[in-house]
């Protein structure tokens, strides 16, 4: 959203006030458990974010979220890009980690009300304080892109002291319409709270104009415990417009989406698998990217398996049924 100013087009002001845009978003929910009955109320995502040029060769991006992790205040993006050329860009501060999909961990991007296991449970947090360095380029007419980045390893807020920092690639092929596929690594330090991790994973991507099927795997191992735990989602959805202009609906997306997780999923297999089956409405009386979503979510778990070893938040592996408004601006 550009900044209303005076004169805006006017070549004599600065281009940081030029160039200054400013979005955000808001989600907000109602779950209920099928299981236990119980239900709540619960904003969970207020963020508010400014980006920008400085000059030809400089940029930065800033956000926060008012009510994040534990409806804590939380300070998420702070960073300054340096793009020596075309091709090249080089991004300095806290940011987004190169290795989980943005399309899977920005609360704007969901396909469903919850993050899929892959999020929560394998990765260790999807932002930090480092270094990235982005290169594009083409193979034969195909879009590909290098990422590769060194990180304190304290995650979001924390800019600890280390010897041992931790490090990323991701090889990307292709773009977000069409077929995309990456490739990823991530060796995660943190002596503080005793971790000491190596990440893999892989994905792939097809969208188009209505229609989107992702699927990914990935895996995470454990020095220490010398154990590997194993995720993994397929989702798609499809989007269907209105044929009456005036229908309080724009769009209805029908969506779907299977989640696997476990140890040694090769001898016991996967530990717990969910299904997620939802509704998106896409609002037209409001002048934003706005939606209605519902969705509905069961949980099918190994026999006498205790899934507080992955999170013993209350209620968290309940069959629930939720309904969710998503602003965004």
């Amino acid at each position: 959203m550009p900044v209303m100013v005076f004169a805006q087009n006017n070549d004599s002001l600065p281009t940081i006030i030029k160039t200054l845009r400013f979005d955000g978003i808001i989600k907000t929910k109602l779950e209920t458990s099928v299981q236990n009955d119980a239900a709540r109320f619960h904003v969970r995502n207020a963020r508010l974010g400014a980006r920008g040029d400085i000059g030809e060769f400089f940029s930065y991006r800033v956000q926060v979220d008012f009510v994040g992790n534990d409806g804590q205040f939380q300070a998420l993006d702070f960073f300054a890009t340096f793009k020596p050329l075309k091709s090249l860009s080089l991004v300095f501060g806290q940011q987004n980690i190169p290795f989980d999909n943005s399309y899977m961990t920005s609360p704007g991007e969901y396909m469903f009300a919850n993050n899929a296991f892959v999020g929560d449970y394998l990765t260790p947090g999807s932002r930090d304080m480092g270094l990235v360095a982005q290169y594009r380029f083409r193979v034969g007419g195909f879009p590909m892109e290098a990422q590769a980045g060194v990180f304190n390893g304290g995650r979001i807020n924390d800019a600890q002291w280390t010897d041992k920092p931790s490090f990323v690639f991701r090889m990307i092929a292709g773009a977000m319409t069409g077929f995309r596929s990456t490739a990823k690594v991530y060796r995660y330090n943190n002596p503080n709270l005793e971790r000491d991790w190596l990440l893999w994973g892989a994905d792939l991507r097809y969208a188009n104009s209505r229609l989107r099927v992702e699927t990914e795997i990935m895996n995470r191992h454990c020095y220490d415990e010398n154990s590997d735990r194993l995720g993994g989602y397929i989702q798609s959805d499809y989007m269907f417009y209105m044929r009456n202009p005036n229908a309080m609906f724009r769009t209805m997306t029908p969506a779907a989406r299977i989640d696997l997780i476990g140890y040694d999923v090769q001898n016991s297999g996967f530990d717990v698998t969910k299904f997620t089956a939802g509704l998106m409405f896409g609002l037209t009386f409001i002048p934003y990217d706005t939606l209605l979503r519902v969705d509905y979510e069961h949980y099918f778990m190994r026999k006498d398996f205790d899934f507080s070893i992955f999170s013993n938040r209350p209620h968290i592996a309940d069959n629930k049924l939720t309904v969710e408004v998503v602003v965004k601006f």
